[in-house]
């Protein structure tokens, strides 16, 4: 699905070739950069998911975290595909991450992400706690995959529309990465694609 939306990207230096399905396109360049504060306003407690994901070559190219996740911005760009890379940890304490293609609800998600970040307001109380920053993954066309950031409220916690936007997200499982005693097990989901057979290897 394509869309031209509004986006702020630092400029990056990007060395690896990569979309959010595969590896393996021409060298990307950097997007470009709109002037001023393309960050703004408070910023989140966090740019990285809570949960650390295993350790994965395979895995960072589809979630790839060497670059900071950004806010969107008054830019435009066009987004291809989207990913949403969602890590838990099983009663062994071995973590476990999830890569899911966004099949619905990416026109609204856009639209919430792009709302700016609460201005910085020293007079506001906050608690002392971290909240995931509900990270997307989009890529464009010729381009690798680059995390965007919920915006958030005076605390920098994600305010409640992008959460809603993020939950309302229709997500189609495409592989896993599994953490065991003897590395990372991958799981090929088969892309959603009812009773495709599963591939694993080590």
């Amino acid at each position: 699905m394509k869309k031209t939306v509004l986006l702020a990207m630092a400029a990056f230096s990007v060395a690896l070739a990569l979309t959010a399905c595969s590896a393996g396109s021409d060298t990307p360049t950097s997007p470009p950069t709109p002037s001023g504060d393309i960050q703004g306003g408070t910023q989140p407690t966090t740019k990285v998911p809570l949960t650390a994901f295993p350790d994965s070559d395979d895995l960072a190219a589809w979630c790839p975290l060497d670059v900071e996740a950004v806010h969107l911005h008054q830019l435009e760009v066009t987004v291809s595909s989207a990913a949403v890379c969602s890590t838990s940890v099983g009663d062994d304490g071995f973590a476990t991450t999830t890569v899911s293609a966004v099949s619905g609800g990416l026109d609204e998600l856009l639209t919430a992400y792009a709302v700016p970040n609460a201005p910085v307001d020293a007079s506001v109380v906050c608690t002392l706690q971290l909240e995931d920053p509900l990270l997307v993954w989009l890529t464009y066309p010729g381009e690798r995959s680059y995390p965007v950031y919920a915006p958030v409220g005076p605390c920098g916690f994600p305010t409640d529309e992008a959460k809603a936007a993020f939950a309302g997200l229709t997500l189609t499982p495409v592989v896993s990465f599994a953490e065991t005693s003897s590395g990372v097990t991958t799981t090929d989901i088969g892309l959603g694609v009812p009773e495709a057979p599963a591939k694993e290897t080590i």
